[in-house]
């Protein structure tokens, strides 16, 4: 090419099918990265919400612990009844509280509370995309702390000792 040529190319910028095309191609970036985003940050809501049941799960255990070293057993049937956020000495900051049978809209998305009416204890995914629950339409997961009797555990007893308690979904889910 030659400098003068160059020099003309140059002035003229770029033509309308070029300036389209480059649009287009950013567009597109933008919308892969969005995507992108949106995913790990379902994802980061899903581990934010599973360290929370661990926690939940471990403040149980303590609770069961401490009423079986004071030789409280017959106590640990209360636990079912019980808020597990209270087991905690800090609640998770989107933790809004206790509610008796809230109708959806009542609780914003992308918290925790705990219905007084049912015992359970309820996350609303703000991000839930990849969430599937045996319960059609309804995207939250509920959890509810259960007893384990003795017949659960392969004991030939009537299954009237308790052995231990968990704090399980209600209805399954599978988030990714």
């Amino acid at each position: 090419m030659s400098d003068s040529h160059t020099a003309v190319w140059r002035a003229r910028g770029f033509t309308l099918i070029e300036l389209s095309v480059v649009v287009c191609v950013v567009a597109l970036l933008a919308t892969a990265l969005l995507n992108r985003i949106n995913f790990y940050q379902e994802q980061a809501e899903k581990a934010a919400m599973e360290h929370t049941v661990g926690v939940l799960r471990s403040a149980l255990h303590l609770q069961m612990a401490s009423l079986l070293a004071k030789s409280k057993e017959s106590e640990l049937p209360a636990l079912v009844r019980q808020n597990p956020m209270k087991w905690l000495a800090e609640k998770p900051p989107n933790y809004v509280g206790e509610y008796f049978a809230p109708k959806p809209q009542d609780i914003e998305i992308g918290n925790w509370y705990f219905d007084l009416h049912t015992r359970n204890l309820i996350y609303l995914p703000r991000n839930n995309t990849f969430l599937d629950t045996e319960q059609s339409g309804l995207k939250q997961v509920s959890f509810q702390v259960r007893l384990v009797p003795a017949s659960e555990e392969g004991d030939a007893e009537d299954g009237s000792r308790i052995v231990g308690v968990t704090l399980d979904p209600v209805v399954s889910y599978k988030w990714f």
